[in-house]
């Protein structure tokens, strides 16, 4: 899976840099929840050392890993985050990298624009 899932990025990183779309794209992947280890429901996933599973709230349930890449984020090099972010974060966050202000029409539910956790 993650050797395909490399494939078939690649192939996306070079249509965009071939057609100059690379320098307005942004990369981001992130899981659904934390994996599913009851054996009951086809989960054989660990969360470890965090407590809970996919469907709790506990951090085995919620705490996940993404990873966002981008030529706007203007990174030195790249990073590693271990800032806590919710989802509902992303949207405004995404919004401001691409250079819009909260001027706009659009109206966020008051989250944090987490520019800084990711630059």
């Amino acid at each position: 899976i993650v050797k395909g899932m490399d494939e078939s990025v690649g192939s996306v990183f070079n249509a965009l840099h071939q057609r100059d779309m690379l320098k307005n794209t942004i990369f981001l992947f992130v899981s659904d929840n934390g994996g599913q280890i009851n054996p009951a429901h086809g989960g054989y996933g660990s969360n470890y050392p965090f407590r809970g599973n996919k469907m709790t709230y506990w951090e085995g349930g919620i705490h996940l890993p993404a990873i966002i890449w981008s030529p706007l984020l203007n990174l030195d090099k790249p990073r590693v985050s271990h800032q806590l972010m919710h989802v509902s974060d992303w949207l405004p966050t995404l919004y401001k990298l691409i250079g819009k202000s909260k001027n706009t029409k659009y109206n966020f539910v008051q989250t944090y624009r987490q520019v800084q956790i990711i630059n």
